[in-house]
């Protein structure tokens, strides 16, 4: 993402919150929260890659020699060790536990750590305590400065611009995931780093599938189809979703696309400053439900985006989490007739001081192909 300082302020925030919610440190495995952190980027892998930054005392990572000279040139951190061929990993890992007088401290772990790098900390430190690093990392990642708003604009203009080009080869006799790897291409020719989420191209009965996917299924006239896709750019992603009709539009299925659109619309100018999330998810609610399709609405009306394509806040009836300018998420209403037809309408949006802002910009008007 650039500046290094960047990552190090982040990390002396971390340590405040660390020393309110009474935590001894953070133990991260790669994860968004790693990067958010350290600037460091990598995906999971057997061979655990693990920093540690206590709330006294200085962060440092330990990762195999694979990962040193990665780890050196994209991170901030300058202790780096590199973990011993001839020692047994829980051994060097509960000698660096004890020189940081951790071995009874309170630990906080990513949610979604892998289970044998848990039990590898849990083991070495018995009589500590563990917790989730979410308590002290929700808090500063729900809330996204100006350049992280610019990077998911970014992300955002590479999905809207891979579906306008990608508009003229949807119709009759192409299949779903011949859809799919062209809009990829798209996406990455312009500079995504890779999709952040399993790119759905849903067609006819399909897109009554809310994360169907795609497959071999040939597309027809009349039948609707359902892309969701996004790019990610600088780490941070990017989450739209259009339903186009391939030929004339049945009158079933117009009347749903614009009860979907106007659930959209109501949804949207819900979001004003200070009110809690759900309203949100009840204005888009309210509309489906009045038109007699409340059933067919089996999700929520939206989710965070971020470093995560799913974070906080989740846009839903009892989230209560009062909204602020700089929060990212979806608004994403749809109806789902089981073995008919589906329509979605997702765009990405950043709250403001008086409302809201589209980062997603593709038109939303009922679409013909």
């Amino acid at each position: 993402m650039g500046d290094e300082s960047i990552f190090e302020e982040r990390c002396l925030r971390a340590k405040k919150m660390m020393g309110l919610r009474g935590v001894d440190a953070l133990c991260l495995t790669p994860s968004p929260d790693m990067y958010y952190l350290t600037g460091f980027w990598t995906n999971p892998s057997e061979r655990m890659t693990l920093c540690i930054i206590p709330r006294l005392g200085e962060p440092l990572i330990v990762t195999s020699r694979l990962y040193e000279s990665q780890v050196k040139a994209t991170s901030w951190i300058e202790n780096v060790e590199v973990w011993s061929e001839r020692l047994r990993q829980h051994v060097q890992l509960k000698n660096i536990l004890r020189r940081l007088r951790l071995l009874t401290g309170k630990l906080a772990v990513p949610e979604r750590i892998w289970m044998v790098h848990y039990k590898a900390l849990r083991d070495s430190a018995p009589k500590a305590t563990f917790t989730s690093t979410s308590r002290i990392l929700s808090p500063m990642r729900i809330l996204k400065s100006d350049l992280e708003v610019k990077l998911m604009e970014r992300a955002a203009k590479l999905a809207d611009d891979a579906l306008e080009k990608v508009m003229c080869e949807v119709k009759e006799g192409v299949r779903e995931f011949e859809l799919a790897a062209r809009v990829e291409y798209f996406m990455r020719m312009e500079g995504s780093e890779g999709a952040p989420f399993e790119t759905i191209v849903a067609s006819g009965p399909n897109s009554a599938l809310p994360h169907y996917g795609c497959g071999s299924r040939t597309i027809f006239g009349g039948d609707p189809v359902t892309l969701d896709i996004g790019a990610t750019y600088g780490r941070y992603c990017s989450d739209m979703t259009r339903t186009l009709i391939v030929g004339r539009v049945e009158p079933r299925l117009e009347e749903v696309y614009r009860t979907v659109y106007r659930a959209h619309q109501e949804a949207l100018e819900a979001i004003k400053p200070g009110v809690e999330v759900e309203a949100i998810d009840l204005a888009a609610r309210r509309v489906i439900g009045d038109c007699g399709y409340g059933e067919y609405f089996i999700h929520r009306s939206g989710h965070g985006v971020g470093l995560d394509i799913h974070e906080p806040p989740y846009i839903q009836v009892g989230s209560h989490v009062r909204l602020r300018a700089g929060m990212v998420f979806t608004v994403e209403p749809g109806i789902y007739i089981p073995g008919m037809f589906g329509v979605r309408i997702e765009d990405v949006v950043v709250a403001t001081g008086d409302g809201y802002r589209l980062l997603t910009k593709h038109p939303r008007d009922l679409t013909c192909v």
